[in-house]
């Protein structure tokens, strides 16, 4: 199945990820391979055997069905391991779709989630699902990095962007300069899609004013490059691609260049 796009969707069986799910069932695939990865953290003691430890097909009590989504061919692979590396290492996926808190061991600990770790570590373009409504309306927020063209790129490189009405491409830099040329060079790779750019006004916090912009737009999507963050600047500063996945009412893709 060479040349074929595979979407890897976490599913740690939580209702994130039963909303997740409905989620990609809502939208088209056609020809894509869909992979649902259960990676379980093994209990403390001698490790797995490598066979465990390495995703592997295996057929759950209830496997994750999408009758209409168009798909090629839909797997279930298992893992014992930390859920955080078997996603994290999906340099291969065309799109990794997780549910908003994603379970780990960190979790427990108070300390993060999958999710968390893959927001700030996005191995490939990253969409968490927080609802199960096919995607019509689009927000795409951009400030002129390469991120924020490259995911407005792989947003339209997605099967469903057939299916979207509308775009609204927001300018959140606080610089003027090239402001008209960064919204023409992100409009015009969205293609026949009705598009409506402009700039934000100035905020404090441009995941304030993101978000806002969302709420007025009433969209189905926020689509937000992101740079990544360790662990050290995320405690002190966070990032506005953080704040809008954990406070946006809506699903929220994100991607990064050289996401490896």
């Amino acid at each position: 199945m060479s040349g074929t796009k595979i979407l890897v969707f976490g599913d740690d069986s939580s209702p994130g990820a039963d909303v997740a799910w409905s989620w990609v069932r809502a939208q088209a695939w056609p020809g894509w391979r869909a992979e649902v990865v259960t990676a379980v953290m093994p209990p403390i003691g001698p490790p797995p055997a490598a066979a465990d430890s390495t995703p592997h097909a295996w057929e759950p009590p209830v496997p994750r069905l999408a009758p209409s989504s168009e798909f090629a061919d839909i797997v279930h692979l298992l893992a014992d391991a930390d859920p955080r590396y078997v996603l994290g290492e999906r340099v291969d996926a065309a799109l990794v779709v997780v549910g908003p808190t994603g379970v780990g061991f960190l979790k427990v600990l108070h300390l993060g989630s999958t999710t968390d770790h893959l927001v700030h570590h996005p191995p490939a373009p990253l969409l968490i699902a927080r609802n199960d409504r096919p995607v019509r309306r689009v927000l795409a927020a951009i400030d002129g990095s390469d991120h924020a063209q490259y995911v407005v790129e792989k947003l339209a490189a997605m099967p469903w962007f057939a299916n979207v009405e509308s775009v609204a491409v927001v300018m959140v830099s606080d610089d003027d300069a090239g402001a008209t040329e960064v919204l023409e060079r992100a409009s015009a790779v969205l293609g026949g899609v009705s598009v409506r750019t402009q700039r934000l006004p100035s905020a404090e916090s441009k995941a304030e004013a993101i978000l806002a912009a969302a709420d007025v737009e009433s969209v189905d999507l926020v689509v937000v490059g992101t740079r990544g963050v360790g662990p050290l600047q995320r405690l002190l500063a966070g990032s506005t691609a953080t704040a809008i996945v954990e406070r946006a009412p809506c699903s929220v893709l994100m991607a990064r260049v050289d996401a490896d």
